[in-house]
C-alpha cells in the first residue's frame, strides 16, 4: 500500500536547512577527508527472496541477485534475526539450523570484498515456516516397500488421504515398486527412501499429451504426474526429499549407446514401434506451484523432469545421472513462465536443462512463450549440452538470466538451436559468468539447421542476447558458432569478456548473421582464429578482441 507523506512549512525549512548544513559539510570534507572515503564502494545484492514454494515446517530457502556492479564482490553473508549465519559464494541459502514450525524469521545479505568488507544490507524480508506437516506415511495405507511388492494402490490411497498442507511421505530404508501416481493440488510429497517405477508399460496409461498439436499423440504417464488440461487448476505442489526417483530397474550407469531403459522398451513395444511415445518420469502439466527438491532421479524411460504448460516453478538442489540413456534430458521447461533452476548436477543421455516454446505453425499460433526463467549455481556434465534453447522455439524464449554454472564434458555449453520452420527464437537472454571446459563439440552456439516436420512458423531468429563473462577450455569444435538463415539472421548479439582457449575447429565461426557485437574477446591457441563469411555477415563489431580478425 503506498502511503502520502505531508510536509509542513516547518518541514521544509528544516530540510533547507539540512542541505546547506550538508553543503558546508561537503566542502570541509574536502578540505579534510574521511579515512573511510579511501574504501571502496561495494553495492549491494538485491531482490532477496523465497523462490516459489521454498519454505516447509523445516527450511527456508532464500535467493538474491548480484548487485548491478558486482565486480569487486567475492562472496555473500546472510543474516537470519540479525545475526551472520553464513558466508557463501553461492546465488541462494537454505536455513535449517534455528528453524522451527510456524514461526516467523527475518533475512538480509550483504555483499563482500575480498578485504572482507560489507555493503549495506539488501532488502529485508520477512518469512514464515509453514506449520508443523501432518504426514501421511505411505506404510500405514499397506505399502510394504520390499522392492518386490507393487505399492501403486497403496501409495495413491496415501495421495488421496492426504489433507490440504500435508505430507505424503515414502519413508527411508526401504524401495517402494509403483507404477503411474498422481498427485493433487496443495501436498508434499516427500520421498526419503526409493520409488521404482516398474518396467512392464501396462502400469502407465498411455494418455499424456505434452501438446496438444504433438505429431506423435500421446506418449505414456510418467512415474510422477502433476497433471491437468484445465491449466492452472493444479496448484502448490511440492516433490522432495532425500531419496531416489528411479524410472525401472536398470543398473545405473549400465546403458550406453543411447539406448532405452527397460521400461521405454517394453513401451515401445506396446506401442507397436512408436519410440516417441515413451513416458517422462516426473511429469508436470498446467501446474501453478511446483517445487521439486533434493531428489536423486535415474533411469527414466525418457526425459527425466518435463514441465509444460505451468507457472511459478523451483527446481534445486536436484542430482540427475541419465547418462547414456536415450532422450534423457535433465530437466524440460517447457511453455511455462517464472521458473527458478539452481544449485543441480546434471550428467544426462541428452540435454542438461531444456527449454522448448511449442513448434511449427501450431505453436505460434498457440503463443505460450517460455518466458522470466533463471538458471543459476548449476554443474552440467555429459549431455548434448548445458543450457539449451529450442529446437521447439515457436513462441520464443524471452527474458532469461544464465549464470554461475560450469559446463564440463557438455557437447555444447550454452546451445541455443531453431530452424527453417520452427518459428519464434530468443530474445532478451542474458548469459554471464559461466565456466566451460572439455566441450565436445562447440561451446557458445547458435545455429538454425535444426529439421522440422511440422507445418512452418517461419524460420526462428535469435536476437538481443548477451553472452559475457565466459572462459572456455578445450574445446573440440568452435569456441564460438553462429550460423543464421538467410533472410532472417541472428541479430543484436553481444559476446563481452570472453576467453576461449585450445578449441580445436577454431575461435569463432559467423555465417547469416548481422549486428554481432565482440567485446574484449581473447582468442589463443587456435589453429584458425577467426572463420567470417563476408558475404552473409554484417554490423559486425570488435573492440578490445585479441587477435582482431
Amino acid at each position: 500500500m503506498k502511503r502520502r507523506h505531508f510536509i509542513s512549512l516547518f518541514a521544509l525549512n528544516a530540510i533547507a536547512l539540512l542541505i546547506c548544513l550538508g553543503c558546508q559539510t561537503a566542502q570541509a570534507m574536502k578540505e579534510h577527508p574521511n579515512p573511510d572515503d579511501t574504501k571502496p564502494h561495494i553495492e549491494s545484492p538485491q531482490n532477496v527472496m523465497v523462490p516459489p514454494l521454498a519454505v516447509d515446517d523445516t527450511s527456508i530457502t532464500l535467493i538474491w541477485s548480484k548487485p548491478e556492479d558486482y565486480s569487486n564482490v567475492v562472496s555473500y553473508n546472510v543474516y537470519q534475526q540479525g545475526s551472520l549465519v553464513v558466508n557463501t559464494k553461492k546465488l541462494f541459502y537454505t536455513a535449517k539450523e534455528l528453524i522451527e514450525p510456524g514461526e516467523e524469521y527475518t533475512f538480509y545479505v550483504t555483499a563482500v570484498n575480498a578485504s572482507g568488507a560489507e555493503s549495506n544490507p539488501s532488502n529485508k524480508i520477512e518469512v514464515s515456516t509453514l506449520p508443523k506437516m501432518q504426514v501421511f506415511d505411505v506404510t500405514d495405507y499397506g505399502a510394504i516397500g520390499d522392492g518386490k511388492t507393487v505399492d501403486t494402490i497403496a501409495i495413491q490411497r496415501a495421495i488421496y488421504a492426504c489433507t490440504k498442507g500435508g505430507k505424503v511421505l515414502i519413508p527411508e530404508g526401504k524401495t517402494f515398486l509403483s507404477g503411474a501416481l498422481f498427485l493433487k493440488s496443495d501436498i508434499t510429497f516427500q520421498i526419503d527412501g526409493t520409488l521404482q517405477g516398474i518396467d512392464d508399460a501396462p502400469h502407465y496409461p498411455l494418455a499424456s499429451t505434452r501438446f496438444t498439436y504433438y505429431m506423435s499423440g500421446n506418449n505414456f504417464m510418467g512415474l510422477i504426474n502433476a497433471y491437468t488440461v484445465n491449466y492452472g487448476s493444479l496448484k502448490n505442489i511440492r516433490i522432495c526429499g532425500g531419496g531416489t526417483v528411479s524410472g525401472g530397474s536398470d543398473r545405473v550407469g549400465s546403458i550406453r549407446g543411447h539406448q532405452n531403459t527397460k521400461l521405454g522398451d517394453n513401451q515401445v513395444k506396446a506401442s507397436y514401434g512408436d519410440d516417441s511415445d515413451r513416458a517422462d518420469m516426473i511429469v508436470a502439466k498446467g501446474v501453478d506451484g511446483l517445487y521439486i527438491s533434493g531428489l536423486k532421479m535415474v533411469n527414466p524411460a525418457m526425459h527425466t523432469v518435463f514441465i509444460t504448460y505451468s507457472r511459478n516453478i523451483t527446481v534445486e538442489g536436484i542430482h540427475v545421472d541419465t547418462y547414456d540413456i536415450h532422450n534423457a534430458d535433465g530437466v524440460n521447461l517447457c511453455t511455462s513462465e517464472t521458473a527458478y533452476i539452481f544449485n543441480s548436477y546434471f550428467d544426462t543421455g541428452d540435454d542438461c536443462i531444456n527449454f522448448n516454446a511449442g513448434v511449427g505453425a501450431n505453436g505460434v499460433k498457440e503463443n505460450y512463450s517460455t518466458k522470466h526463467v533463471r538458471v543459476f549455481n548449476n554443474i552440467c556434465k555429459r549431455g548434448h549440452g548445458g543450457a539449451v534453447f529450442g529446437s521447439f522455439t515457436a513462441a520464443w524464449f524471452q527474458d532469461f538470466l544464465i549464470e554461475d554454472c560450469v559446463f564440463d564434458g557438455t557437447d555444447r555449453g550454452l546451445r541455443f538451436k531453431t530452424g527453417l520452420k520452427q518459428g519464434g527464437g530468443a530474445k532478451n537472454i542474458l548469459c554471464r559468468d559461466i565456466v566451460m571446459k572439455n566441450i565436445v563439440k562447440d561451446a557458445i552456439f547458435f545455429d538454425s539447421t535444426y529439421d522440422c516436420k511440422y507445418p512452418s512458423g517461419g524460420a526462428g531468429q535469435f536476437k538481443e542476447i548477451i553472452v559475457k563473462n565466459i572462459t572456455c577450455t578445450n574445446t573440440k569444435g568452435y569456441g564460438i558458432y553462429i550460423n543464421g538463415s538467410p533472410g532472417t539472421e541472428h541479430d543484436n548479439i553481444t559476446l563481452q569478456n570472453i576467453t576461449i582457449d585450445a578449441a580445436k575447429k577454431g575461435g569463432a565461426y559467423l555465417k547469416h548473421c548481422r549486428n554481432i557485437k565482440f567485446n574484449n574477446v581473447t582468442i589463443k591457441n587456435c589453429k584458425t582464429n577467426w572463420a567470417i563469411d563476408a558475404e552473409t555477415t554484417s554490423g559486425l563489431e570488435f573492440t578490445k578482441c585479441n587477435p582482431k580478425p
